[in-house]
């Protein structure tokens, strides 16, 4: 009776034993699943990122043939008309984007057409390749002038005299501050060669 009841002492102390056991190994194994789990999660998060991004080392077979991305004018005469027209004052415009020019006339009830000015320029400015020269205009009829060179391009018969023409007669009207030292408010470099307006004037 002695031994019979040794045995079952020791089966309820083995069997709450191997209940511990169980418990820790539940335990651990939950552990490494949530673990797996995180590293799924991370490493998915770092192939599906919203940024671009590439790394080039040195000796990497480098493409020669990369040029710069193509840039959709239509899009961005689309943007930037969408982004001047949400400013104070502005009532109407109208954009036209070259290779290497913004044009924008516009209207505003603003009584200061400088700063009026400036805000449409810089707006421009801030989509646009640095590379580019921004134009503005508020004078009368201006935005229908601008929508007339929508369907031309640079195959055009003198398209640099042509445009430079029509900057010419937009810097009539006030472009803001200057963009920066040493560049003119249209973002033009002091004694920067331009083709288009060495074309117009014959140079």
């Amino acid at each position: 009776m002695k031994k019979l009841g040794m045995l079952l002492f020791l089966s309820i102390m083995l069997t709450g034993c191997g209940g511990d056991d169980q418990k820790k190994m539940g335990q651990e194994y939950k552990f490494s699943k949530v673990n797996v789990k995180d590293e799924n999660r991370l490493g998915s998060n770092q192939n599906t990122g919203d940024f671009g991004y590439m790394r080039h080392e040195s000796g990497d077979n480098v493409k020669n043939g990369n040029k710069v991305p193509y840039l959709n004018r239509q899009k961005l005469a689309d943007m930037i008309s969408d982004m001047v027209l949400q400013l104070p004052n502005i009532k109407d415009v109208g954009t036209l984007v070259t290779d290497e020019e913004v044009l924008i006339g516009y209207k505003t009830t603003s009584k200061d057409r400088n700063a009026a000015a400036d805000q449409v320029k810089m707006t421009a400015f801030s989509v646009v390749p640095r590379y580019y020269h921004v134009y503005v205009s508020d004078e009368k009829g201006m935005i229908n002038k601008i929508e007339q060179y929508q369907a031309m391009n640079k195959d055009t018969e003198n398209i640099e005299g042509v445009i430079g023409r029509l900057i010419q007669q937009m810097k009539k009207a006030p472009q803001g501050k200057k963009w920066n030292y040493g560049e003119n408010p249209n973002g033009e470099m002091n004694g920067e060669t331009n083709q288009m307006r060495d074309e117009m004037t014959g140079k």
